[in-house]
C-alpha cells in the first residue's frame, strides 16, 4: 500500500508532478496549505488534515464539504503538527488495510522540507515512528530523498534519482556498517552521532548494498 502526504511545505510543482506521474498512491492525505498544490495538480485526494489555517478559504471550501474526502479539523492550539497528525493517520490506513503477502508499505512525503527548520527536523524525526511499523517513510523534494534506515539496504543504480548517497546517524553508535558498491567501501566500521564520515558517497557499480548491524542512521539521495 502507498499513501502520500502533501504538506505545505515548499514543493517545486515541475519536480513533484514529474515524480507522481511515475507513482500510485492508494490514499492521498491533503495537510492544510499542502491542499494548495493538490488543487492546482488536479490530484484525488482521500483525507484532508489541519487546523487550515494556512490555506486560502476559496481553495478549502472546494473540498471541506466533498462527501468522498474525509476532513480530519483540529484547533489550532494542538498537541501535534498537521505533519504528525497525518503520518498517525497514514499508519493507521496502512494497519487497517488488507496487504497482499510481500506488498510494500511505503508512505511518500512531499512539502516536508522548507523554511521553518523546526518542522523540517520534525519530520525528519517522525520518520522513526514510521519505520517502527516496518514502514517505508520516505522525504522528498527536487534535490533529495530521504528516509530513516535500519538493517540492510540495497540501492539500484537504474532506479536512482540522485548523484549522492549519504549516511547520517540517528542512533548514537552504529556499528557493523558495509557498504559495497560504492566509492568510498566500508567494512564493519562504526560511527557515531555527530560524526561525518559517511556523507557524500557514491555509488559504482550497478548495486549497491548497506548494511548496518546496529543503530538506525537516516539515507539521504542528493543530487549535484
Amino acid at each position: 500500500m502507498k499513501v502520500l502526504i502533501i504538506t505545505g511545505g515548499n514543493i517545486d510543482d515541475d519536480f513533484a508532478s514529474s515524480f507522481l506521474k511515475k507513482n500510485h498512491y492508494d490514499e492521498i492525505i491533503a495537510v492544510d496549505g499542502g491542499l494548495a498544490f493538490a488543487d492546482r495538480s488536479d490530484l484525488s485526494i482521500t483525507h484532508l488534515v489541519g487546523d487550515f489555517d494556512t490555506i486560502d478559504g476559496t481553495i478549502l471550501e472546494k473540498y471541506i464539504h466533498r462527501p468522498d474526502i474525509c476532513v480530519h479539523k483540529f484547533i489550532p492550539e494542538k498537541d501535534y503538527t498537521d505533519t504528525d497528525i497525518a503520518v498517525k493517520l497514514a499508519l493507521s490506513l496502512i494497519k487497517n488495510h488488507h496487504s497482499e503477502e510481500n506488498e510494500e508499505k511505503v508512505i511518500h512525503i512531499l512539502g516536508g522540507t522548507g523554511s521553518r527548520l523546526d518542522h523540517v527536523l520534525a519530520n525528519l524525526q517522525m520518520l522513526k515512528n514510521i519505520l517502527d511499523e516496518d514502514v517505508r517513510g520516505i522525504i522528498i523534494d527536487q534535490n533529495n530523498i530521504i528516509e530513516m534506515i535500519r538493517g540492510e539496504r540495497v540501492l539500484k543504480r537504474e532506479e536512482m534519482t540522485g548523484t549522492y548517497v549519504s549516511l547520517i546517524p540517528v542512533t548514537m553508535e552504529l556499528t557493523g556498517i558495509t557498504l559495497s558498491g560504492f566509492k568510498y567501501p566500508l567494512e564493519n566500521a562504526s560511527s557515531h552521532f555527530g560524526e561525518s564520515l559517511m556523507v557524500s558517497n557514491e555509488l559504482l557499480e550497478e548495486e549497491g548494498r548497506i548494511f548496518i548491524k546496529e543503530g538506525m542512521a537516516w539515507m539521504i539521495i542528493s543530487n549535484d
